[in-house]
C-alpha cells in the first residue's frame, strides 16, 4: 500500500520548520502545502483546529476501498 503525507504550513512558521526538519531527519517522504496564514479554512476541516503544522496522512491511491478496509481490520482509524 502506497502512503501519501501531506505537510500543511505556514512560511515562517518555526514550528512548521522543527516538523519539517524531523520529517527530513527521519527520512519520511511528504508534501508540503503551503496554507495562507489569514485562511485556516482547509487546516479545519481537515484537523479540527486552526494551528500549523498538520501533517496528514492519505491512505489508499489505486485500490483505496481494499486500503480503507485493511486499516479498519488493522485498527488504523480508531477515535
Amino acid at each position: 500500500m502506497q502512503k501519501r503525507r501531506l505537510l500543511l504550513k505556514i512560511e515562517g512558521c518555526p514550528y512548521c520548520r522543527n516538523a519539517e526538519e524531523s520529517l527530513d531527519a527521519a527520512k519520511i517522504s511528504y508534501e508540503k502545502l503551503e496554507i495562507d496564514r489569514n485562511d485556516r479554512s482547509l487546516v479545519e476541516r481537515l484537523s479540527g483546529q486552526s494551528t500549523v503544522p498538520v501533517l496528514v496522512e492519505v491512505v489508499g491511491c489505486q485500490s483505496q476501498d481494499d486500503d480503507i478496509i485493511e486499516g479498519i481490520k488493522k485498527g488504523w482509524f480508531r477515535d
